[in-house]
């Protein structure tokens, strides 16, 4: 299969993959083939890098959380630890124009996921008090966000879920704040003063005027799961054959199509790749058209996302 061999030369020679405190986390994989191998663990980062050349896989996956027996395959005698805050902000959960009913990653849904992403990291700072750790590109429709500050990792899935419920602004009532001094006014609410532009004021007073802007779209599963597995920065995402990008704030705040360069592993040369099923569409800047059993030239990162998602198969 051209693609995993692809995926193999990748890991051998410019794979650069991150994973902290590596001999506290579960390491899980899923091959070309389908299996999955769980529970894994490894002393550092030289001796995972050489596993995933040699097994080659689909994805790769670590632990949100920290155990005294990684490798340990009952959940129960692992010896759980604690577990970074993560956050998933994906595409497919934001109800924008640009997300809604797309098959394929587009920048445009891309960047909604940015703005949100970006949204979150100031509400940790501004209101929480809190860093992220580490920013990724999920290699597909949007960016991990992790929190692994000492006050946040032995918060249990009851803690994590109130938190879920303040980002979402889950019950509460918009109608019982008015913008403005409030004295004189005939709307009778608790007042949110113009100067007033910190913490959750702010975000309160933007709230009103827009109320997208006083909920984050956060996967509430991810953040409750105190075991979660996420793919790991720098390896591979098995859906598109984009790079898990490790990223700064400076670049969410740069924008998506920088990112999305950064992020194509496989730049050099041309694959034919012949089509399952009709597509028109900007596919990583290169625009595609093609009718079911078409063939195409394109170039190699356009060709092994077309065939990660499904619309065609390279061909030699």
């Amino acid at each position: 299969m051209i693609v995993e061999v692809l995926f193999r030369n990748f890991y051998r020679n410019r794979a650069r993959l991150e994973v902290d405190a590596i001999e506290r986390r579960e390491l899980a994989f899923q091959l070309f083939s389908g299996a999955v191998i769980r529970h894994k663990a490894f002393r550092g980062i030289e001796e995972l890098g050489k596993y995933v050349v040699e097994r080659t896989p689909r994805h790769v996956y670590f632990s949100s959380a920290y155990y005294e027996r990684p490798d340990e395959s009952d959940m129960e005698r692992k010896g759980w630890l604690g577990a970074d805050l993560v956050f998933d902000i994906d595409g497919d959960h934001l109800e924008t124009e640009a997300c809604r009913g797309g098959e394929l990653v587009t920048l445009e849904c891309l960047d909604d996921a940015r703005r949100e992403a970006l949204k979150l990291v100031d509400i940790l700072e501004e209101e929480l008090g809190v860093s992220p750790s580490r920013i990724a590109f999920s290699g597909h429709r949007g960016f991990h966000i992790y929190v692994s500050e000492r006050e946040v990792l032995s918060l249990g899935q009851r803690e994590r879920r109130e938190l879920v419920n303040y980002l979402r602004a889950v019950g509460l009532d918009l109608s019982k704040f008015v913008v403005g001094p409030g004295r004189g006014s005939r709307k009778r609410g608790a007042p949110l003063y113009e100067l007033e532009d910190a913490g959750n004021l702010k975000r309160l007073r933007r709230g009103l005027e827009d109320p997208r802007a006083l909920r984050v779209e956060i996967d509430e599963k991810v953040t409750q799961d105190v075991h979660r597995l996420m793919r790991v920065p720098g390896s591979l995402n098995g859906k598109t054959g984009l790079v898990a990008l490790p990223l700064s704030r400076g670049d969410l705040e740069r924008g998506v199509e920088s990112v999305v360069e950064r992020a194509i592993a496989f730049r050099k040369g041309y694959l034919k790749l012949r089509l399952e099923k009709p597509l028109r569409a900007v596919v990583l800047f290169e625009r595609v058209e093609a009718g079911r059993g078409d063939v195409r030239v394109l170039p190699a990162h356009v060709s092994v996302y077309l065939e990660l998602q499904e619309y065609g198969k390279i061909c030699d």
